[in-house]
């Protein structure tokens, strides 16, 4: 997961040196994205809305995912790593990354995020049980194992990019293939 993760964080914040390996439409609309918008200050609904729509409730399987986000308004990054794809948008709402096994949503912090994914998780997993984030990696600050089908870690990581803090929302099924 934290090989998995400081990825997403490097590909989001490479995306300004110029795309490859992707559609020149793509290639195209991301030249053209307003750069704060790539991770941008999503209020703390949107954040947990698209943890809900594209993580929690979102497809498995990579083309499905790729057909619910690009619906969505969402343009992939180029692929820097095998099986992990990141999509931003050019509004408020959050970038994603998705792979066979794991889900992020990525937001510059805002007041309120915190609280609200806390209360998210409570609703969402009530049979969440908190564990200790530190072997998870030196920036997750909370995380959750739920006991689901398949079995998976809830976390949030807090980075600083640039003299700013991120915030992700990381669901992760280990083993899943």
């Amino acid at each position: 997961m934290k090989r998995l993760v400081a990825y997403l964080f490097g590909a989001l914040a490479l995306v300004s040196c110029g795309p490859s390996g992707i559609s020149p439409a793509d290639t195209a609309e991301l030249r053209n994205m307003w750069r704060a918008n790539m991770v941008p200050k999503s209020t703390p609904y949107e954040l947990v809305r698209a943890f809900d729509r594209f993580c929690t409730n979102g497809p498995r399987d990579a083309d499905a995912a790729e057909t619910k986000l690009r619906d969505a308004g969402y343009v992939p990054l180029p692929r820097k790593a095998r099986g992990v794809t990141a999509y931003v948008i050019d509004n408020r709402n959050p970038a994603v990354a998705v792979s066979t096994d794991t889900c992020l949503i990525q937001a510059d912090s805002r007041s309120g995020q915190t609280r609200d994914f806390q209360n998210y998780v409570a609703k969402t997993y009530p049979k969440a049980r908190a564990i200790d984030p530190k072997p998870l990696g030196k920036n997750i600050e909370q995380a959750w194992s739920v006991l689901s089908n398949p079995p998976a870690i809830i976390a949030t990581e807090r980075t600083e990019s640039f003299g700013w803090y991120r915030y992700a929302l990381i669901l992760y099924h280990p083993g899943a293939t």
